[in-house]
């Protein structure tokens, strides 16, 4: 079924914004901007209407009529959403997840973090939730509170080891399997009565411990969709590693003199073309992933 409202120009901004990495282009001269997952496709026509179609096309719907005050249309097929209670509650957890996938510029972050039971009343009074809601300033804030009182391994992948890695055949999944299992296997040599371990899914299960074949691996782990969603660890685990991300992104755009922006969209083809007339394309090793089409885009010019 398709659900379907109108967007302001003024929300339109905010809404692409939000989806810009997963944009898809699109040849129909009546379509803006269209957005796919595996999960759901989103499509933004000239007359600003937007339709969500898809297995959790009803969800994406939902919550931007809820944030914009639409009226929403009833659905019995509607997913639910999963709070924390649940069966994971009461047990001590390992969360993992990961920032900066989706970023031209900046490093690829992976933070693994250990919640138990005793750990709820802290995290209560910050108000932990889907990290992608909250606001950069907000995420500064949270993230030097739990640094100071969650037990975490970071890892943070520079960009020129980033290169050094896809040059030499690396995926992005395959990357982000390595730094998973390596964070994992440090919480699990501190923490051994841990009783869980989730992983925001990334790729299949299969696939994962195929990229870590001759690894040192950890197979015991929970991997879920949304997983934020599920525990708190990896709630607080997804909040550490955008805020180290942004302490890593400060640092770049002081280097490089001019704030980076943030995503993979037109607004930084701009900023790169800028730099690369500045400092010339060499510096995009350290600052950026060349991988990305957005340096193919600079090369042209």
């Amino acid at each position: 079924m398709n659900y379907v409202f109108t967007i302001s120009d003024k929300d339109l901004k905010k809404f692409i914004t939000y989806y810009q990495k997963i944009e898809e282009n699109s040849e129909d001269l009546k379509i803006k901007h269209r957005f796919k997952t595996d999960d759901f496709s989103i499509t933004v026509y000239n007359s600003n209407k937007v339709m969500f179609q898809g297995t959790r096309g009803y969800n994406e719907y939902k919550k931007w009529a809820d944030i914009f005050g639409i009226e929403t249309l009833p659905n019995e097929e509607e997913l639910p959403i999963i709070d924390y209670d649940n069966q994971y509650y009461n047990l001590r957890v390992i969360g993992s997840d990961e920032v900066g996938t989706g970023d031209f510029f900046g490093p690829v972050v992976v933070c693994s973090a250990y919640v138990t039971p005793q750990d709820y009343t802290f995290l209560d009074t910050l108000n932990i939730k889907d990290s992608k809601r909250i606001n950069d300033r907000e995420i500064r804030v949270i993230g030097e509170k739990l640094i100071s009182q969650i037990s975490y391994h970071i890892l943070v992948l520079k960009n020129e080891k980033f290169n050094e890695l896809t040059s030499q055949g690396y995926n992005m999944n395959k990357i982000k399997a390595y730094l998973h299992n390596h964070a994992i296997k440090k919480l699990v040599d501190k923490h051994s009565d841990y009783q869980k371990i989730i992983l925001d899914k990334f790729c299949s299960e299969s696939n994962y411990f195929n990229y870590l074949s001759g690894e040192t691996v950890v197979k015991n782990i929970d991997f879920l969709t949304q997983a934020e969603s599920i525990h708190q660890a990896v709630a607080v685990a997804a909040i550490i590693a955008r805020y180290k991300f942004l302490l890593a992104f400060d640092e770049l755009s002081k280097e490089i003199g001019i704030v980076l922006p943030k995503g993979a969209g037109p607004g930084v083809d701009a900023i790169a073309k800028v730099i690369a007339l500045k400092h010339g394309e060499e510096v995009f090793n350290k600052i950026a992933k060349v991988n990305f089409k957005n340096f193919e885009k600079i090369k042209k010019n």
